[in-house]
């Protein structure tokens, strides 16, 4: 059985208990949380963690520890945590600005710089900012924070801090949940992903708010939100059926939406909501009545393939149970007798896309014949073509000149050139397309290293390609990557290098969870074919072994094929 990633990774449950101590407070982390459900009413599921007030008489080493350990506590927005600030800071003090996450394996610091100034110091894991999105640190970077204090009525107060609040890596995984806040494609044919953090207490409200206030930086030119920019969307009404399923009162500005338009706002809430582990079961309701598919025509999430298919000695085969001594289906009439590499075929199971075994033509067809055989791009070396449900075959050149190549497989006069200006001088080593057909992976390589690129395609309601936003650089873990595909919504399949042994390395890379390591590949592994809806995980050698993964261990397959690939 392919190893669940979402069950790695997962922290311990413990929150260090701030030690309070004299001129250079050193705070354990090892002490547990003590986490409780609020009210179902309130937040359902939602963890509680006890913060502190302010000891009398602290020392400001003991106020600055005690503020930061109030950092867990969120009810009445942050009211321990206030109690530190002097009466001035504490209105204007804003706790959402940030989540800075820092390491609960080492001891942090308070020390004094004079009577009135102190130095925080953090090994910083990770910032989580104002809208829940999360920027991981590629290692523990130390960061000092300055902190003024001074005395009210005999007391110690904090008079200068920054905005934000202070979690241990565990203390966040407790009160933090992964969430993706799901937007429309200009087709209105997919539900978009946003991956955000969110505090669990605030549960549905900080999801609609954060489809109110609409998606990052690098989807905004690429996706649209029907639901209103209004204030009423995050004071939904939240009750609880006899059942126990929560119901979220669908807000006024989305029921006054004309049909079509509502369809949309009801499917980016139901799959947000439901993202949130604590909120699986979520009911809409209109009113008064609960929201069943058959009443409202809506848009769902797109899933990744699960079919696989690979290169066969002549065409693009099916690779599924080959009985011994049989031949696998061949899937393409149109190249059944010619040699190939890279095959990929469309969600739809029609268009199909490769190269030929030089890599230097780009091949189109078709399943049933509507899209006779052709050369779409030649003259080149070209990466391996990826695949849309707009018709499109997305691939680049090797050495690239600053664009990607969209060529449309059902007629050559729709291709296009899209420029990528950050691509420009670096070898592109392969690209792919999310299964929403808006969200692109692109891994690239210079002299400094392999990086991969997540931006988004731009299109018209047609789903004609126009351009790409600006991307945003993956941590993937591991060194010298020669392969990125994507596994499923959030997380990608990497082929590379282990930084620390220097072996190679498969990994699936969750954008929430982080990695969950595979098997060790056999020595010469060049291909990884793999999603979350499969039931294995398929390789390919560059000695022409054919390779299956049940995610224990690989088994070699005794068929002729390679370059393997899912549609």
């Amino acid at each position: 059985m392919i190893p669940d990633r979402r069950d790695l990774l997962r922290a311990a449950g413990v929150l260090g208990v701030l030690g309070l101590g004299a001129a250079c407070a050193r705070i354990p982390t090892s002490s547990p949380i003590d986490s409780r459900p609020l009210e179902v009413q309130e937040r359902p599921g939602a963890p509680y963690v006890q913060a502190l007030p302010p000891p009398e008489d602290a020392t400001p080493e003991e106020l600055v520890s005690g503020f930061v350990q109030a950092g867990v506590g969120s009810e009445d927005d942050f009211a321990v945590a206030r109690e530190y600030l002097t009466p001035e800071l504490a209105p204007v003090w804003d706790p959402s600005a940030a989540v800075t996450v820092y390491s609960g394996s080492q001891e942090i610091e308070v020390e004094p710089l004079s009577e009135t100034r102190l130095v925080l110091h953090l090994q910083t894991l990770s910032v989580v900012d104002q809208r829940g999105v999360r920027s991981l640190l590629a290692s523990p970077l130390a960061r000092e924070i300055e902190i003024g204090v001074e005395l009210i009525e005999g007391q110690w107060r904090i008079s200068d801090v920054p905005d934000g609040i202070y979690l241990s890596e565990a203390a966040f995984e407790t009160l933090y949940s992964p969430t993706r806040l799901y937007f429309v494609d200009p087709r209105s044919a997919h539900l978009v992903p946003d991956h955000r953090w969110f505090a669990a207490q605030r549960g549905p409200a900080a999801i609609l708010e954060g489809l109110r206030q609409g998606p990052v930086e690098m989807l905004r030119p690429a996706v649209r939100s029907e639901i209103p920019d209004s204030a009423e969307i995050a004071l939904a009404e939240i009750t609880t059926s006899p059942d126990g399923t929560l119901q979220v009162v669908v807000p006024a500005p989305i029921t006054a939406l004309p049909t079509a338009r509502r369809a949309l706002a009801l499917a980016q809430m139901e799959a947000s909501l439901r993202s949130m582990p604590a909120l699986a079961e979520v009911q809409l309701l209109l009113a008064g009545r609960a929201v069943n598919d058959d009443e409202e025509a809506r848009i769902e999430r797109a899933l990744p393939g699960h079919r696989p298919i690979a290169a066969g000695p002549r065409g693009v085969v099916a690779l599924g149970e080959v009985e011994a001594g049989t031949d696998p289906v061949q899937l393409v009439p149109g190249l059944a007798g010619r040699t190939v590499s890279s095959p990929v075929i469309a969600p739809d199971g029609i268009l199909v896309a490769a190269l030929d075994t030089a890599g230097s033509t780009v091949l189109v067809a078709s399943t049933d014949g509507s899209v006779p055989v052709r050369d779409a791009a030649a003259g080149g070396s070209f990466v391996p073509p990826r695949l849309d449900d707009a018709g499109y075959a997305w691939t680049s050149t090797r050495t690239n000149a600053g664009a990607l190549l969209a060529l449309s497989v059902p007629d050559a006069r729709g291709d296009a050139r899209i420029d990528a200006p950050w691509l420009a001088g670096r070898e592109v080593r392969a690209l792919d397309l999310a299964a929403d057909a808006t969200r692109l992976l692109v891994l690239s390589a210079d002299a400094g290293g392999a990086r991969v690129d997540l931006c988004a395609v731009v299109r018209d309601e047609d789903g004609a390609p126009s351009s790409l936003t600006e991307p945003v650089q993956l941590r993937t873990f591991l060194e010298d990557v020669t392969q990125a595909s994507w596994y499923d919504e959030i997380a990608m399949i990497l082929l590379g290098t282990d930084p620390s042994t220097g072996e190679q390395r498969a990994l699936v890379v969750d954008f929430a969870s982080g990695r969950d390591p595979l098997p060790s590949p056999r020595p010469g592994t060049d291909r990884l074919a793999g999603t979350v809806i499969a039931e294995a995980i398929w390789a390919g050698t560059d000695s022409g072994q054919l390779l299956r993964s049940d995610g224990q261990t690989w088994s070699e397959i005794p068929l002729e094929a390679r370059d393997p690939s899912f549609y």
